[in-house]
């Protein structure tokens, strides 16, 4: 049985060869890229390759692509509230972490390419 402790030898890839060959493929989470088809809230997703879309009853999106409000302190001094109005479009290209056998999908960032 191999030491999950002992030190691993040689450079950056080497280490990271040896850390694949220790622990092997992990299919817990896949990372897909989306298209948003449908704006909140009855958000919808289409997964690249996948035919059926996705809805929100199987979505979990991070807090900073919906509109919320947050508290500020500006410069130390008195606190406002912030409301932030930018949240998923149709058409937007976005990253998704698929979870639980792709039952579950949490909604990461919004993609951009140059």
């Amino acid at each position: 049985m191999v030491n999950r402790f002992e030190r691993l030898e040689g450079g950056g890839a080497a280490r990271l060869i040896q850390l694949i060959r220790r622990y092997g493929y992990n299919k817990d989470v896949d990372i897909e890229l989306a298209t948003v088809t449908s704006p909140p809230p009855d958000l919808r997703i289409q997964i690249d390759n996948m035919k059926v879309e996705i809805d929100s009853d199987d979505l979990i999106v991070a807090q900073y692509l919906t509109k919320h409000k947050r508290q500020v302190k500006i410069n130390g001094g008195e606190t406002v509230e912030l409301e932030y109005q930018d949240e998923l479009k149709v058409g937007d290209r976005i990253l998704v972490a698929s979870v639980k056998n792709d039952q579950l999908y949490i909604v990461l960032d919004k993609a951009v390419m140059y």
